[in-house]
């Protein structure tokens, strides 16, 4: 691998980083991109193919000796490299790389653990937020519907810090089937949703440590529609002070995997 200068923006090496504002063009090339020294950092460190880093002039000094032998490394002018992305590139570093196939089930049950299903989660920031907290808590993957923002837009893999990295990701094509395999596989389907039925997550007599689980988060204005909560062995909410009815989605999450992580037993 090497640095190589590149002077004309046309250049074809560079055309995915042309696109970077253009949401569908990694769906269609098979790849996407990352923003960020920490990121780019995380994924040249993970089992990601890495195609190539673009760095800013201003950057080469600081990242061009860590990243040369990894892959190949494209350099810009400061100025130029904002305008070929679209917007100020004040990071000074991103990177594309190729896309994972789409994670099986059965990369979930090797762990048997807890595994977050965002049926429809449509921000990329708060589906970024909830990789990270699902990586952080140590769930064994993320589930997503096939309405759900696409979990590899650049602002969500900023935003996850690159855990997304670390864990595997299913978008499904039919989720029902899914809840019925897991079901059958020995996991409980939780909902997180304030019903009429549902329970608070403090007064929930949660299963031991060692029991796999699926929590259901919902979409950011409508929460968790009925075709989702019939598949749920339990739905539970999170007490709010009055005035208050919800929390954004990701702090939920939050609230959730904790809780959901640090359970045991309780005496009768």
């Amino acid at each position: 691998m090497a640095i190589t200068r590149i002077d004309k923006l046309d250049d074809p090496r560079l055309h995915i980083y042309r696109e970077t504002r253009n949401k569908s063009i990694g769906l269609n090339s098979g790849r996407f991109l990352a923003e960020g020294w920490r990121v780019v950092e995380r994924m040249l460190n993970s089992e990601f193919e890495v195609e190539s880093v673009l760095i800013s002039e201003r950057r080469i000094e600081t990242f061009g000796s860590q990243f040369e032998h990894r892959t190949q490394v494209y350099v810009l002018p400061q100025s130029e490299a904002s305008q070929l992305v679209g917007f100020n590139f004040h990071s000074g570093v991103m990177a594309c790389a190729f896309r994972p196939v789409n994670a099986s089930l059965e990369d979930f049950r090797k762990q048997k653990s807890l595994i977050v299903c965002c049926p429809y989660i449509t921000g990329p920031d708060n589906l970024g937020s909830i990789i990270r907290l699902a990586a952080g808590f140590g769930a064994s993957g993320i589930l997503l519907g096939s309405k759900s923002a696409d979990p590899f837009l650049r602002r969500g893999v900023r935003v996850s810090m690159g855990a997304l990295f670390t864990m595997p990701i299913r978008v499904s094509e039919n989720l029902a089937e899914d809840y019925q395999m897991l079901r059958n596989s020995g996991y409980q389907i939780l909902a997180a949703e304030k019903t009429g039925n549902s329970k608070p997550l403090t007064d929930s007599q949660l299963p031991e440590n060692e029991s796999p689980m699926v929590v259901m988060m919902g979409n950011e204005a409508e929460g968790l529609d009925e075709e989702n909560l019939q598949y749920a062995d339990e739905v539970l909410h999170i007490e709010m002070a009055s005035g208050v009815d919800s929390l954004n989605v990701a702090n939920a999450a939050a609230v959730f995997l904790y809780a959901l992580t640090n359970r045991t037993q309780r005496p009768e």
